[in-house]
């Protein structure tokens, strides 16, 4: 069947230290049953900036260095160009702000282009 991972998940994995996937399926169910209820809604719709922008900076932090670790566990020869110019390509568009625009309708940006 179709895989797909999320670097996102990645990162809770990391921080939570749960890697069953019956407990990330029993997290989509519950998600699925929040997204039904509007007080659900107000509630995370409340939550501050401050507090989801914070989170969003640990968790993709958290990814960041995730792929620092797989790296060095690989020892990875940075010194080589073939190794290094790909990496630090990617890292610059991720985070740097670079965009491609496909069409009027769809644009790659930030982690989408970097990946």
């Amino acid at each position: 069947p179709p895989n797909t991972t999320y670097s996102e998940n990645i990162g809770v994995m990391a921080a939570t230290r749960v890697y069953s996937t019956a407990a990330y399926w029993a997290a989509a169910c519950f998600a699925l049953l929040f997204g039904l209820c509007p007080k659900f809604g107000a509630v995370v719709a409340a939550i501050p900036g401050g507090v989801l922008g914070g989170i969003t900076v640990i968790l993709y932090g958290m990814i960041g260095l995730l792929g620092a670790q797989i790296w060095l566990n690989g020892r990875v020869d940075l010194r080589n160009p073939l190794n290094l110019v790909p990496a630090a390509a990617g890292i610059i568009i991720g985070v740097g702000g670079v965009s491609l625009k496909i069409t009027d309708n769809f644009e790659l940006g930030g982690i989408a282009l970097g990946t």
